[in-house]
């Protein structure tokens, strides 16, 4: 018998057609997550065509795992939400713990049960400030083929472990501090989820992340905290993308990361609003910098008062 699960796997997902690439990953995922893991789908608004045929998976599915859950928001005509999928999903988990899940993430059977022992390891039930990031190896599209036929044979991407046996040929770059957050539900509904001020697609992971990441710091801050150096390869301790980063080192050794399947560039109007969003990001970030130095500064001259009583 298995037992309640103790992660839930947050899936947002979006179609216009039951034959769509995301619709096609999201099956494939269906029937590798191990039982061991509730997961809540969040069909943000695809169309009812894509919804049926969801519908009519779902009892197939229900033979993979315990607890499954399909919910549906009739935000159709509104602009595709990350931030408000996931949210919701949160919301309605069963489990005390919760990781956000994009339907372009797959890993083996085997790197999810290394998952679920690294949150017991942690004891992330009991303790929020543990929360950490899933690294996501983004691959190429020759990356992904090789992959797949791989994960089609059930072998593992062992080489990820360690910078030295990246096969760099394959991909084009390992994000640590990645949107794929593992999370205290509870802890996660106190602070208020993910800021649905950011709509479509980018930085609302970031601005979670600052806001955690702030409460519970993991190292000093590096220079240009505010800085956004841009997708890539973390090459110097620079940026609010190498802090974030330091969240999914320990994952990485033991052997959690994930992958990005590639796909082309969605076509979808409005899904990318990376300008607008990181604008929105850059904001956040310097106000708080603000709020911190004027902070420093006022404890300064209370210092400076003081000693000169």
């Amino acid at each position: 018998m298995i037992e309640q699960p103790l992660a839930s796997i947050i899936l947002p997902i979006r179609a216009v057609e039951p034959e769509q690439r995301e619709i096609e990953r999201l099956e494939r995922l269906m029937t590798t997550i191990p039982a061991a893991y509730e997961v809540v789908i969040v069909d943000d608004g695809s169309s009812r065509l894509v919804y049926r045929h969801l519908c009519s998976r779902y009892s197939e599915w229900k033979k993979y795992r315990p607890v499954l859950q399909l919910r549906r928001l009739r935000t159709s005509r509104r602009r595709f939400s990350l931030a408000r999928a996931r949210n919701h999903g949160a919301k309605h988990a069963c489990t005390p713990v919760v990781i956000f899940h994009d339907v372009d993430f797959i890993g083996v059977a085997t790197t999810y049960e290394r998952i679920l022992k690294h949150i017991q390891k942690i004891d992330l039930v009991n303790h929020p400030e543990n929360f950490f990031c899933i690294p996501v190896t983004f691959l190429n599209e020759p990356g992904t083929e090789y992959f797949l036929n791989a994960f089609e044979r059930n072998e593992e991407a062992w080489c990820f472990r360690n910078y030295d046996n990246w096969p760099h040929e394959q991909m084009n770059f390992l994000v640590q501090g990645s949107s794929c957050m593992v999370l205290n539900r509870k802890d996660l509904m106190r602070m208020g989820g993910h800021d649905q001020g950011f709509r479509g697609h980018g930085a609302e992971d970031f601005e979670l992340l600052h806001r955690l990441s702030t409460r519970f710091p993991i190292a000093p801050r590096p220079p240009e905290y505010t800085r956004n150096m841009g997708s890539g390869n973390i090459k110097e301790y620079r940026g609010f993308r190498a802090y974030f980063a330091l969240y999914g080192e320990q994952a990485r050794k033991a052997g959690c990361t994930l992958v990005h399947l590639w796909h082309p560039k969605r076509q979808g109007n409005g899904y990318y609003r990376h300008k607008q969003n990181f604008k929105r990001l850059q904001k956040v970030l310097e106000s708080d910098q603000c709020i911190r130095g004027w902070r420093r500064w006022i404890s300064g001259f209370g210092v400076l008062k003081a000693g000169r009583r």
